[in-house]
C-alpha cells in the first residue's frame, strides 16, 4: 500500500497536469469505486490537487466546496493520458501501464474537454473515489491526526497523545488517529533511527524518547519524499512508471539477518499487529 511519500509523489505530478481540466464525461465501470453520478461532475474543473495523509483530494470549481477524494488502498492506480496518449500516473504497478485503456481493471474513466483522460484502475477493489461535500471532507479529516511531516505533529502534541497508550510505539506511529501517513516501512526505519524498540509500550517512553521518535519519523518521511517513495517487491511506481528509490536507503525494513547500521548486530523480524516488523534487538531498547 502506498504510504505518505508515495502518495505525495503522485500528488506533485498530478498537481502539474490536472488543474484547469474540465470534466466532459464520466464512465463508472464498478459502482463500489464511486459514490456519485456522472452528471454531478460534468462542467466542473479541477482547481488544485492536495493531499491529507494518504488521501488525494481534487478540488472542484463548482463553488460548493466539493472535492473528489481518492484512496488508492493496496492496488489503486491513477493514470492520466493526454489526447495524444502520453501517460503519467502512479500507484500499484500492473500491465495497465502498457495496455490500451480502459483495461479490465479500470473502475472509473474521466474524460476532459481537451480530450485527455484520467483512469482509476484497481485490481482488488479496495480503493475508492468519492465526491464529497466540504462538510464530509472535514468529517473525514477530523478522524485523522496531523500529518507526521507538519508542524501540527509537534513534540507537545505527541507526548500528550502517547501518555496513556499501552499499545506498542510502532502501532501508535501507524495509528492514523494519532499521526497520519506513517506506514509499516517508514515506522520500522524511524524506530531504528531513533534506537527505540518497536515493542515498547508507547506510554512508557520519556519525553526525550518521544522527541527522538518524532524527529526520526519526520526525517525518514522527508527522505522518502525526496526519493519518490519505496518500491518493494514491485508494489509501487511513480507517476512516470518508474520505481521509487527509498528502498536503496532502507535502515531496517526488509533487512532481516543483515547488519544493523547503528551497531552491526543482525536485524530481527517479528510480527506486530499482523505486520512484519524489523528492528535491532541490541541498540533499539
Amino acid at each position: 500500500m502506498p504510504e505518505l511519500p508515495e502518495v505525495e509523489t503522485i500528488r506533485r505530478r498530478l498537481a502539474q497536469l490536472l488543474p484547469g481540466k474540465t470534466f466532459a464525461d464520466v464512465t463508472i465501470n464498478h459502482p463500489k469505486s464511486f459514490n456519485a453520478q456522472p452528471q454531478d461532475l460534468l462542467g466542473q474543473s479541477i482547481t488544485k490537487v492536495t493531499r491529507r495523509a494518504k488521501l488525494l483530494q481534487f478540488h472542484l470549481s463548482g463553488g460548493s466546496g466539493q472535492q473528489l477524494v481518492t484512496h488508492l488502498k493496496m492496488t489503486g492506480q491513477l493514470l492520466y493520458e493526454t489526447a495524444g496518449q502520453q501517460r503519467s500516473g502512479g500507484g500499484h504497478p500492473t500491465r495497465d501501464w502498457l495496455v490500451k485503456l480502459p483495461s479490465k481493471h479500470t473502475r472509473i474513466e474521466y474524460l476532459f474537454t481537451d480530450g485527455s483522460r484520467l483512469f482509476f484502475n484497481d485490481q482488488r477493489l479496495f480503493g475508492w473515489m468519492r465526491l464529497l461535500s466540504h462538510e464530509e471532507v472535514e468529517a473525514l479529516q477530523a478522524r485523522l491526526g496531523p500529518d507526521i511531516n507538519t508542524a501540527q505533529a509537534s513534540l507537545e502534541y505527541l507526548v500528550k497523545k502517547l501518555a496513556s497508550r499501552s499499545i506498542p510505539i510502532k502501532t501508535a506511529l501507524m495509528t492514523n488517529g494519532i499521526v497520519a501517513g506513517v506506514g509499516n516501512i517508514y515506522a520500522c526505519d524511524a524506530l531504528n533511527l531513533a534506537r527505540i524498540s518497536p515493542l515498547r509500550p508507547a506510554g512508557q517512553l520519556s519525553r526525550a524518547e518521544v522527541g527522538r521518535v518524532l524527529a526520526a519519523a519526520q526525517q525518514v518521511i522527508a527522505k522518502g519524499i525526496e526519493l519518490e517513495g519505496t518500491t518493494f517487491d514491485g508494489q509501487y511506481v511513480t507517476v512516470d512508471g518508474l520505481a521509487g528509490r527509498y528502498q536503496q536507503k532502507l535502515l531496517a525494513y526488509g533487512r532481516a539477518g543483515e547488519a544493523c547500521y547503528n551497531c552491526g548486530h543482525p536485524i530481527l523480524k517479528t510480527k506486530l499487529a499482523g505486520r512484519g516488523t524489523y528492528y535491532c534487538g541490541v541498540c533499539q531498547v
